[in-house]
């Protein structure tokens, strides 16, 4: 069983449990997803719904910005971008493992081992 995945900020862990609980327990109703093994079936739901929540509320901070002409720090919106662009890094960096789907033990006799 997968470890339970916990952030280091008590509000961020909070945030993460609540959207978790959010997720029905079959999500493939509203989200449909390529398979992407054992260990990340349950996070992919998570995942999307999370960045597609990011993007509405960043979208709406830009929003309120321009309709209260008050800017965002831009060292805060520099940091958080930061943040972003890691992410994007980590979730390309994810795609860069081997695929095992293809392996097997090697045959000795000519005849497949599993």
């Amino acid at each position: 069983m997968p470890k339970p995945l916990h952030c280091e900020t008590v509000i961020s862990d909070a945030v993460l449990q609540a959207a978790r609980n959010a997720i029905p327990a079959d999500p493939s109703r509203w989200v449909n997803l390529p398979p992407v093994g054992v260990r990340n079936q349950p996070l992919l739901p998570l995942l999307t719904a999370l960045i597609d929540a990011t993007r509405c509320t960043a979208a709406a901070v830009a929003d309120n910005a321009w309709d209260d002409c008050h800017p965002l720090p831009y060292s805060l919106a520099e940091e958080l971008a930061k943040t972003l662009r890691s992410t994007a890094d980590d979730l390309i960096n994810a795609t860069q493992c081997p695929d095992s789907s293809g392996w097997s033990l090697p045959s000795f006799s000519g005849k497949e081992l599993v």
